[in-house]
């Protein structure tokens, strides 16, 4: 029991310093840094209800986010550039969540799989739709765990526009069954 009260008495000391380091460390992040620690509107709404947003707060919620998506002079870009996008870590990173293209690897599944995505055709809606899901998440699944690529900046509306055609294209790799591969 002593050595438990003695244990106690050396680690209070360092628990105090660990703070102190890690406020530190937010500090000398700079503006930036200090900047994406700090929730936006939807995740503080999100943080405060890990379980799901009360229904009647989900209008509002939507709303607001759908308020939030810039739309590039065209909605679907060049696949081949997305096909970057997708496959690149420091970009989309998609393969992390979603299988792709069939005989490529998906490091995740968290997401469903986006092999022939295409098959959804191309209509004015689909396209939108895809546009808006990239762009931000949470209007169509409100705390999703899929990032929201143009709310925070990760992509810019061109390069969505450019995963919509990836996903979308018969030409595109990403979609056999509707005509694209080699």
């Amino acid at each position: 029991m002593r050595r438990l009260l003695w244990l106690l008495v050396l680690l209070v000391p360092v628990l105090a310093v660990d703070e102190e380091r890690v406020e530190r460390a937010i500090a000398s992040g700079g503006e930036r840094f200090a900047a994406a620690m700090q929730q936006d509107d939807s995740e503080r709404i999100c943080s405060r209800y890990p379980q799901g947003i009360p229904a009647d707060q989900l209008p509002g919620f939507i709303e607001r986010e759908r308020a939030k998506v810039v739309y590039p002079e065209q909605l679907y870009g060049d696949w081949r550039r997305g096909r970057d996008i997708f496959t690149t870590p420091a970009k989309g990173n998609c393969y992390a969540c979603h299988a792709g293209e069939p005989g490529e690897p998906a490091f995740g599944d968290v997401g469903p799989p986006l092999t022939n995505y295409g098959v959804r055709g191309r209509s004015e809606a689909v396209v939108r739709y895809t546009y808006e899901k990239i762009f931000s998440s949470w209007i169509t699944v409100p705390c999703s765990t899929m990032p929201r690529y143009g709310v925070n900046g990760r992509l810019t509306p061109e390069e969505i526009a450019d995963l919509v055609a990836y996903l979308l294209d018969p030409e595109s790799p990403l979609n056999p069954a509707v005509g694209g591969g080699p």
